[in-house]
């Protein structure tokens, strides 16, 4: 009997492997169910102590319309979203029954951590050359579809006292379109610029669709010229008294900057037309423009911004109301020139305008020595002009019209300056050496150092 000798190679690890992964291949089989139809077959919510069925019909609607898993996965993270933009829930968890096996059908749970139903705080807030300390009292998803009730109370160094009370609910479970009726009251010292007191009582009602992007607001308001100075103007004594606005406006808004108090980038476009005159006293149509661009030069840490406003009151009667006017110069607005400081004015009084435009560029620079992205350098050149459309402005009958719009246009207040801006998380700051070029008899001038604070600069 012979033997024969056998040979036996020992397979390398990258063989093993390469079979192994052959092996896989053809016998295990990875499915997507993403885009595998199924149908949404029950819901369930918990932790949640105040919705709605009808509310909740609603936000869930689209959940039991998808066609895929994938489908119903986007729907239901879209409805958790708005159940915590809208402060029903703090946090939600969404679990999925039988998604392996979609073609049965699907079962969702929302596991809810409940929302605040109430809040208080208390701040400061700032803008148009006024501070004032405030406290807000609020209260959430009162019916159960989202609803939020606000109280708000401030004082400040020109608001005496304002109160304001605003109701808000979603339309169609919707945190981006929102139904408002609010009520407000407010008396403000306009001293020292115009020696009088204004008082405003407000009702509105409002719907915004698009976060905001447009607004419409059916508004009346019973205003009141009051606590004339003994210095007051002829034509302030002629504004005393009460008026009644009832009005519609339209607003629309797109903003795309990467801040609303210093921005490095994108634009804000926002336009406001309002027609007066449905019921009370005053009649005139309003419209209000304002263009912002910004632009980073290069990679460097140089921006230019650039703003262009205009606005224009044509009123249905002989003079244009005081409290409807427009108002210019200022820390926020022209710098170089007092608060109100340029346009018509009556003695000592700032009377306001119903035409005006105003335009700045400013460049904000790094500074030597700073490591802090926040504090930066600021050169700027701001213009603007205010005028009345009536006997006392441009429609004078001892002039030509064109004559005087033509010197309108051309011949607007000029002042330039250079200083700091701080952009703190709430507000920007800004201290300016500011240098007046340009002004006419009527405007108040300031130059030196200006100190600004608020939310929207020139």
């Amino acid at each position: 009997m012979s033997t024969e000798n056998a040979t036996f190679t020992q397979p390398s690890a990258l063989e093993i492997l390469n079979e192994a992964r052959q092996s896989n291949i053809q016998h295990n089989k990875v499915i997507d169910i993403s885009k595998q139809n199924t149908k949404v077959q029950r819901f369930s919510i918990t932790g949640v102590s105040r919705i709605r069925s009808g509310f909740l019909n609603t936000l869930l609607a689209p959940v039991f319309d998808a066609q895929t898993v994938e489908q119903a996965v986007t729907e239901c993270r879209e409805a958790a979203g708005k159940l915590q933009a809208l402060g029903i829930a703090k946090r939600v968890e969404i679990e999925f029954d039988n998604a392996a096996e979609a073609q049965t059908g699907m079962d969702v749970r929302f596991q809810c951590e409940d929302g605040s139903r109430y809040a208080l705080r208390t701040g400061v807030d700032v803008g148009d050359n006024e501070g004032t300390a405030n406290v807000t009292g609020r209260m959430v998803n009162i019916w159960g579809g989202g609803e939020s009730l606000e109280a708000h109370y401030a004082r400040g160094s020109k608001t005496r006292a304002s109160f304001q009370g605003i109701l808000l609910a979603p339309v169609g479970a919707n945190p981006q379109t929102m139904a408002e009726l609010s009520a407000h009251q407010v008396t403000m010292d306009n001293r020292p610029y115009s020696a009088h007191d204004e008082v405003r009582r407000t009702l509105s009602s409002a719907f915004r669709a698009a976060g905001g992007t447009h607004e419409v607001r059916l508004l009346a308001s019973w205003r009141e010229i009051c606590g004339l100075g003994a210095s007051a103007s002829p034509s302030l004594r002629a504004s005393a008294g009460h008026t009644l606005k009832t009005s519609l406006s339209h607003t629309i808004v797109h903003d795309d900057r990467d801040s609303q108090t210093v921005p490095t980038s994108g634009s804000l476009l926002r336009m406001t037309n309002e027609l007066a005159g449905l019921l009370g006293d005053v009649r005139f149509a309003k419209t209000q423009a304002e263009l912002q661009t910004n632009q980073r030069l290069g990679t460097s840490e140089y921006i230019v911004s650039s703003n262009v406003q205009g606005g224009l009151l044509w009123n249905f009667g002989s003079n244009s109301p005081l409290a409807d006017r427009f108002f210019l110069g200022g820390q926020t607005s022209v710098r170089g020139f007092e608060h109100r400081g340029i346009g018509p004015r009556d003695h000592n009084d700032s009377i306001g305008g119903d035409i005006y435009y105003a335009a700045g560029v400013s460049l904000l620079t790094p500074l030597p020595y700073v490591r802090s992205t926040a504090l930066k350098g600021h050169l700027w050149a701001n213009a603007g002009q205010l005028a009345l459309l009536d006997s006392r402005g441009l429609l004078r009958p001892e002039c030509t019209p064109t004559a005087e719009l033509k010197r309108f246009l051309t011949r607007p207040s000029i002042a330039v300056g250079l200083g700091l801006v701080y952009r703190h998380s709430m507000v920007r700051v800004e201290l300016s050496c500011c240098m007046p070029l340009v002004a006419a008899t009527t405007d108040r001038p300031k130059p030196g150092l200006q100190f600004g604070l608020g939310l929207q600069f020139l």
